[in-house]
């Protein structure tokens, strides 16, 4: 089996499965990084831009290809001493995850799919969030994950432990994904922090197939 293509992949499949006869994949891919506007680096913004994953990646990666979804917000400290307190942190995380949910929550009005007009015809597509990309500290902010490496479970993706995450020799039952069905349930049972965690619900449970560890 060659994956060369997101519709290639075991996601894809196992979410055309869940979907009405005639019904199509609708991949959305999300995707941002925070970007300095001047050369002292005062100036900053945080816009995150939008593609599919239905279109050849040859094609996707052309500039045309995606759209600007919106900026979000940054959160700035009056001061060293507050940008390092609890609170700050977790007002960013709260800011963060609030931000999000504006910008993708009319997703889930589509839970009987919509028609779409392409070259091909009207197809009825069904829209799932497949991928949320970005560096550490937009994957940190996404997962609700800690944003250090030296975390016990530093990994966004999985709970492998830091000081084995070198090992080539893991088996795939020694890797445990972090899924939204486990992470909620690490956060009910008060175990979030114990897995590098951040204690608080996270937006992308609401969403069904995230691709993602949400």
């Amino acid at each position: 089996r060659i994956y060369n293509e997101q519709y290639n992949g075991q996601w894809w499949e196992r979410v055309q499965k869940s979907l009405p006869n005639g019904a199509n994949v609708l991949s959305v891919i999300l995707y941002s990084d925070a970007t300095t506007r001047d050369h002292l680096g005062k100036t900053s913004e945080h816009p995150i831009y939008l593609t599919l994953g239905n279109i050849v990646s040859w094609r996707r990666n052309r500039p045309d290809a995606k759209i600007l979804l919106g900026y979000l917000p940054i959160l700035k400290a009056k001061d060293i001493s507050q940008k390092r307190s609890k609170s700050f942190r977790l007002a960013k995380r709260v800011l963060y995850q609030y931000a999000l949910n504006i910008l993708t929550r009319s997703l889930l009005d589509y839970n009987g799919g919509f028609d779409l007009q392409t070259d091909n015809g009207i197809k009825w597509c069904f829209p799932f969030i497949s991928v949320m990309l970005g560096d550490l500290p937009e994957n940190a902010a996404v997962t609700l994950t800690f944003n250090s490496v030296n975390c016990h479970h530093p990994c966004h993706k999985c709970l492998v432990e830091r000081e084995k995450l070198n090992n080539v020799e893991l088996t795939n039952d020694q890797i445990i994904l972090r899924t939204p069905e486990n992470m909620r349930c690490l956060v009910e049972q008060n175990s979030a922090q114990q897995y590098s965690l951040h204690d608080m619900k996270n937006i992308f449970w609401n969403y069904p197939y995230v691709s993602r560890d949400f």
